[in-house]
Parts: C-alpha cells; sequence; structure tokens
C-alpha cells in the first residue's frame, strides 16, 4: 500500500504524515510519498521533512519518498492537501476569508495534479480532497479522472463534528452518536437531525433529547439562527473577549457549533490543520479496512442521490474501491429543502470560479 500526500510540506500535510506513521498504517516494504513543488520552499524543505519522520518513527518507518512533479505520484491513496488554506486571522476588524476565496488559487493548483493522475497513473488511486472549496476541487478531478474514486472530505469531517457537538450536548461519547451532515461544506451544511441515533436510546428518548438540544424546531429554520448566532460571537470576539467568546459558543447548539467552531477558531488566531488531519487519517483507515462503510462524502453526483448531479456532500458507501453508490438515507421535507438549497449554492459558486 503506498500513499502520496499532495502539498506535504503544508502544515495539514505534515500534520497527516505524523499520523499516518503514527497509526502504523504502513509496512516497512509500504511507501509515503510526500508530494511537493520543484520550486518554492518544499524543493528543500521535504527532505528535511522526511528525515525528521525517520528520527521519530525510525522502528516502524515505511520508504519514504519526494516526488516534486505532479507526473512523479505513484500511490494507491493520493491526498489532495495543496494549496492556500484560511490562515489564522488577525483583522479584528473584519470577519475571516470564506473558504471561496480560496477558489481560483487552489484551482490552478488541482488541475496539473488532476491531469497528472488521469494521465499516467493506472486507474485504480483514490484521491481524497481536503483542498478547499471541496467541492471545487472535487470536480477539477473528477472532471478528469474517475469520479467514482474522487472522494471529498468537507461532509465527512462536518459529520464527525455534528456527531462530537450532539454527544456533548446530551453527555454520551462521540462514538455512542450516529449523524450525518450533508450539502456544502461552508453556510450550506444540511444536519440530518431527523437520522440522528444513539446507542442505548430508543426512539423516543432520542427524540427527546434532539427536541432539548437543536436549534430550531424546523430545519429551513437553520441558516437564520446560524447567521444570527455567528453574528453574535463575531460580535464578542471583535470586542477583544476571546474567552468570553469561546465561553458562549460553548452553551450554542450543537448543529449552529458544528459550523461556528472552526470559523471562531481561526477568528482566534488558531487553525484547524490537527482536526482536519485527524479526520483525514480516519478516512484513510475506513477504505483501508476493506469494508463497505456508509459516510457522508464530497462526491461528483450523476443523478444518484435525489436526482442531483454535480459535486455535492451525500451520504455514499466506500471501499478500497472508491465509492460504490449512494446510502437510501431518508431526509425529511425540511432537510430536503435545504439540501436542494445547498446544491444550488455549489452551483451557482462553480459557474463562477469555472468562468
Amino acid at each position: 500500500m503506498d500513499i502520496a500526500i499532495i502539498g506535504a510540506n503544508g502544515s495539514t500535510g505534515k500534520h497527516i504524515a505524523s499520523r499516518i506513521l503514527m497509526e502504523k498504517l504502513l509496512l516497512p516494504t509500504d511507501r509515503l510519498q510526500l508530494v511537493g513543488r520543484s520550486t518554492g520552499a518544499s524543493a528543500s524543505a521535504l527532505y528535511g521533512f522526511r528525515q525528521d519522520l525517520k528520527d521519530a518513527f525510525a522502528e516502524h518507518c515505511p520508504i519514504i519518498d519526494i516526488a516534486l512533479r505532479p507526473e512523479e505520484i505513484v500511490a494507491d491513496i493520493i491526498l489532495m492537501t495543496a494549496g492556500s488554506t484560511l490562515h489564522p486571522h488577525t483583522n479584528k476588524d473584519k470577519p475571516p476569508p470564506s473558504r471561496d476565496e480560496l477558489a481560483s488559487y487552489n484551482r490552478a493548483i488541482a488541475i496539473p495534479y488532476a491531469e497528472a493522475i488521469a494521465k499516467y497513473g493506472y486507474g485504480h488511486e483514490i484521491v481524497i480532497v481536503v483542498t478547499n472549496p471541496v467541492e471545487l476541487i472535487v470536480q477539477v478531478f473528477a472532471d478528469r479522472y474517475d469520479r467514482r474514486r474522487v472522494i471529498g472530505m468537507g461532509a465527512y469531517q462536518d459529520s464527525l463534528r455534528f456527531r462530537r457537538e450532539v454527544a456533548r450536548s446530551i453527555n454520551v461519547s462521540r462514538e455512542a452518536v450516529r449523524a450525518m451532515v450533508l450539502g456544502e461544506h461552508g453556510d450550506g451544511i444540511v444536519p440530518l437531525w431527523s437520522s440522528v441515533t444513539v446507542q442505548g436510546f430508543s426512539a423516543s428518548e432520542t427524540a427527546r433529547a434532539i427536541r432539548q438540544v437543536r436549534s430550531s424546531t424546523s430545519s429551513v429554520q437553520f441558516p437564520e439562527t446560524l447567521q444570527r448566532l455567528r453574528d453574535e460571537i463575531i460580535q464578542i470576539a471583535q470586542s477583544g473577549h476571546m474567552s468570553e467568546a469561546f465561553q458562549r459558543f460553548d452553551t450554542l447548539p450543537p448543529d449552529v457549533r458544528v459550523m461556528v467552531g472552526p470559523f471562531l477558531t481561526l477568528y482566534s488566531g488558531a487553525k484547524t490543520d490537527i482536526a482536519t488531519a485527524n479526520a483525514t487519517v480516519d478516512l484513510v483507515k475506513s477504505i483501508l479496512s476493506g469494508k463497505d462503510t456508509v459516510i457522508a462524502a464530497q462526491v461528483a453526483l450523476d443523478g444518484e442521490f435525489l436526482s442531483v448531479s454535480g459535486p455535492v456532500g451525500a451520504p455514499v458507501v466506500i471501499s478500497p474501491k472508491g465509492w460504490d453508490g449512494v446510502y437510501p438515507i431518508p431526509l425529511s421535507d425540511g432537510e430536503q429543502q435545504l439540501f436542494f438549497k445547498a446544491v444550488q449554492s455549489i452551483q451557482r459558486k462553480l459557474l463562477l470560479w469555472n468562468a
């Protein structure tokens, strides 16, 4: 098994590489390929990073290869992390930038890699997209490669956050909660309250717990509630009271915390790289398990789910072959309305970004 990390010199790429070795996902005869550019800092820094990894994980270190051109990538699983990210926020008078602002720059970075994998790959590679906007980068790879082998991380990580926040609100472990977030990796997230289950809870107990913690009784009210509470948190943070902002954050409904948490983290001057890296490696482990697993992920649909076409967060069945199909999870009327709004939002943005 070989894994390549495109953008291995970036903060997220480095965390992913370290976590892969820490988890011992690769045997000594397997290969971890660190992918950078022949120009820029990574042309030299990756050699030092490789040495650091060898020093840290000498007892169980796989072969560590360095590739500085897209056509040199050889791997079974390719992690696309290259590109500009949302940097820690320093201007307290403005909200942090959105993932949308990364579009033109990251699209240009992704295209050569997508074209190289399509041209020089063997056709069995799975591409996991971490780079934002995740829907755009999924489209870049899916348009040039096998769309069934391109999986975007956004909805997967949002779902992990949703499970954690629900679990925190009802005082159980995240492992006890099953929940999904579909739609856009951004303001168009669609928390599926109707499908939440809690281990050890009956259906009536789960419904009662949800009523006590969710942001509104109707999913269609969620965007308005999210915007109002996020504005409140921003105002507190802008006043210089970051501790109070996080204290107020802890009192928000779990579905709102899914969106506001990463946003507030960036606003504080920190990053979300560790959580992103952990979620990415968690997905890699699911693929390597060899079992069919149902997850939420950004994929390029062609009518498989609610007759939608294009990249969007959807419930899919993943395996070592990529995503094999969609999982027919039922949506409430409100959730379905939010999902279609998210699809429309993504499609409008893609038209703009690809112009």
